[in-house]
């Protein structure tokens, strides 16, 4: 795995917190009751989730390797429990946490590590919910934006997907995959900026961003109405319960 790619968010963070989509509100329905739970949320980023974890009922503590990112979340969620580490390796106690969430973030990780230890800091019969929010995949012209989007892919780094195989190594059971499609009002502008938070443009060099978005800023004009387009978003995600010790 590219450990540049993985920490290049950080360079950009303030514009990932801002362009980045958040959870739709329907997820609160998929996570379930979070009140009185302790939520381990793992490369939590700049907390777009962790805000929407929060006001769930989580009591939440958060894992996240990059600086810059968790200076982002630890501004504007100051009650959060915010800790250094790494999907793979974590400091926090064996069986602490009834929920751990990790979003948009399993292709970055190491496996089997990181599964073993998510299945380390979950409690007996533990959920854990590894998720992505993204750009549907049914319609031709979203695809379009993907393809444009994964044109600098790093091949070391695993495709992104809703289903973690992972899960089903012994310590997880009753592994099923969920799926939630909602509708997210963007201008030209938002899109163009929302391009610029992916690792595969933010390593280019300033003329290559500029190409991209020159490319994006003319499809883009194909597709959207007076400069806004409804895009079809899915969140998508794998819910497993960690297996009795």
């Amino acid at each position: 795995m590219s450990v540049q790619r993985a920490r290049s968010f950080g360079a950009i963070a303030e514009q990932y917190d801002q362009y980045r989509p958040a959870p739709p509100i329907g997820a609160a329905a998929l996570l379930g009751d979070l009140h009185g739970l302790e939520v381990l949320e793992v490369a939590a980023g700049t907390g777009l989730w962790s805000r929407f974890l929060i006001e769930c009922g989580a009591t939440l503590t958060i894992v996240e390797p990059d600086d810059d990112m968790r200076a982002v979340l630890e501004r504007q969620s100051s009650q959060v429990r915010s800790l250094v580490g790494t999907a793979e390796s974590m400091p926090v106690a064996d069986a602490s946490f009834d929920v751990v969430v990790v979003s948009s973030a399993w292709h970055w990780f190491s496996q089997p590590e990181a599964t073993r230890e998510m299945a380390r800091v979950l409690v007996d019969h533990g959920r854990l919910f590894v998720l992505w929010n993204g750009f549907s995949r049914d319609l031709e012209w979203v695809n379009e934006l993907s393809k444009l989007r994964d044109s600098n892919r790093d091949p070391s780094v695993r495709p992104r997907s809703w289903r973690a195989a992972e899960l089903s190594d012994g310590h997880f059971f009753d592994v099923t995959e969920l799926a939630l499609d909602w509708t997210w009002r963007r201008t030209t502008d938002e899109l163009v900026s929302l391009f610029g938070t992916y690792s595969g443009v933010i390593v280019r060099t300033n003329d290559e961003r500029a190409v991209v978005e020159s490319k994006l800023r003319a499809y883009l004009e194909n597709v959207t109405v007076d400069g806004v387009l409804d895009v079809p978003m899915t969140l998508r995600g794998t819910v497993a319960t960690r297996s009795a010790r």
